[in-house]
């Protein structure tokens, strides 16, 4: 969802909330309302107090969500600058196939991952890459204990960055279930509903505070919805980290 969808969502939301709280006001008579006031108020108490403990918790698990997939997509192009640099110490035809693959992945993930990743899916340039990446070093011999030692690390960080990309594959495809987004959706328009059945003499002082209350679940059930999809949307994850490992690789080396 787009900023400007996501906006007008928002406004929408608002607007019919203020639409039904005039129309109850023009159907139910004040008197009426106001009778009310002991009873609305202890069960909008109860149900508001639930709503918004399971909003609050929902929010935090997605910022959390949305900050780990940030963080390991730090550890996958971590991982591929400290290949990178331990390629170093392999022979020639080693070193320049790997380097090779490694600055091609960094490209790929910039130019092809990252704006697919917004559809969803992920560039064949950069599952090709990929498995070049692994089978170079999975096909090296080393031969001194020099090497040996050398391979061992590397085959480390091979593993670390294998399981950072999977993890921003299932992060990308993952997002919460519908039946939270049922709740949501549902309590939250129940709890604004709830802000009608108060009789207040004057209807400016209660269209202030519906329309606040109605701003407010929108505008958080909106950051919600962009940060279940951490690679997509509005509010993503930028592509920061693989620019800056590129730009500390050589020039000489691209």
């Amino acid at each position: 969802m787009s900023a400007g969808i996501g906006l007008i969502a928002i406004l929408a939301a608002i607007v019919a909330s203020v639409g039904g709280l005039v129309l109850t006001r023009r159907v139910v008579p004040l008197h009426v309302l106001q009778e009310q006031h002991e009873v609305a108020g202890i069960t909008f108490a109860v149900i508001g107090g639930i709503y918004v403990i399971m909003l609050a918790f929902v929010l935090v698990a997605s910022w959390e969500r949305f900050e780990h997939a940030r963080a390991r997509t730090e550890a996958e192009v971590n991982a591929l600058g400290d290949l990178y640099r331990q390629a170093a110490g392999m022979p020639d035809g080693t070193r320049r196939e790997l380097s090779r693959h490694i600055i091609s992945y960094l490209h790929a993930v910039i130019d092809a991952d990252w704006p697919a990743m917004r559809d969803d899916q992920l560039s064949a340039k950069g599952n090709e890459l990929n498995l070049a990446i692994w089978h170079t070093v999975l096909d090296m011999q080393p031969e001194t204990p020099k090497d040996v030692a050398l391979y061992q690390c590397m085959v480390s960080k091979l593993d670390d960055f294998g399981e950072a990309r999977r993890d921003r594959l299932l992060y990308m495809q993952t997002a919460l279930p519908p039946v939270i987004w049922n709740f949501l959706i549902v309590f939250g328009a129940v709890t604004v509903a709830f802000t009608y059945f108060f009789g207040m003499p004057r209807l400016l002082p209660q269209l202030i505070i519906t329309v606040a209350l109605a701003g407010t679940i929108s505008c958080t059930l909106f950051i919600i919805w962009e940060m279940q999809t951490p690679f997509s949307g509005a509010v993503r994850v930028p592509d920061r980290a693989f620019r800056v490992v590129l730009g500390y690789i050589p020039d000489d080396s691209r």
